[in-house]
């Protein structure tokens, strides 16, 4: 039987960051948006770091997973060097996970960060600054990223089998949430 978990952060107290949530970096706090997919309120990434790059990142207490299907819709805010913001999936630590990120000024793409180093695992050249569906599915090594519900990342890699999952944005964006769903397939 499946389990389900979903958040669309409407009956969260404003300015705080939901109690399910653990901040690794950055400033994620509910706040009202007209435009929500699920309105009025968003899950915000506020803080940003625009020297350097930085992850800011926050992660879903007490859950660890293998096999999943994950999503959220996405807007990219702001950003002079990066609008970008994404699912975090079998997260090891601060140092080793996955993230299936879209960014309005660049792509669509997978990367795998491992011992603070960040790769590219695959890219596809879409860009949005509108709301947009984020999700990804693992299933052992072979993990599919899909944009918009269109199917555009299919690759195998087994690096983290499992792990803890989340949200993530980078350097200077201001990112919102909306809608985020998780599903174990185990």
């Amino acid at each position: 039987m499946e389990k389900r978990w979903r958040w669309n952060f409407d009956t969260d107290n404003e300015g705080v960051t939901p109690p399910e949530l653990e901040v690794v970096l950055g400033e994620w706090i509910v706040q009202a948006d007209p435009s929500a997919p699920s309105a009025p309120n968003v899950l915000a990434q506020v803080a940003t770091f625009p020297e350097g790059i930085h992850f800011p990142r926050c992660l879903v207490k007490d859950l660890q997973l293998e096999d999943l299907r994950m999503s959220v819709k996405f807007k990219p805010i702001s950003g002079q060097c990066d609008q970008g913001g994404g699912l975090l999936f079998r997260y090891q630590d601060p140092r080793n996970y996955y993230v299936l990120r879209a960014n309005a000024l660049d792509d669509f793409a997978l990367f795998k960060c491992v011992n603070d180093q960040r790769w590219p695992i695959k890219r596809y050249y879409v860009r949005s600054d509108e709301w947009q569906t984020l999700m990804v599915e693992c299933r052992g090594p072979f993990i599919s990223g899909y944009w918009n519900d269109r199917l555009l990342i299919e690759v195998q890699d087994g690096t983290f089998g499992a792990g803890r999952v989340g949200l993530w944005t980078i350097s200077d964006s201001v990112s919102y949430f909306d809608d985020l769903e998780i599903t174990a397939l185990d």
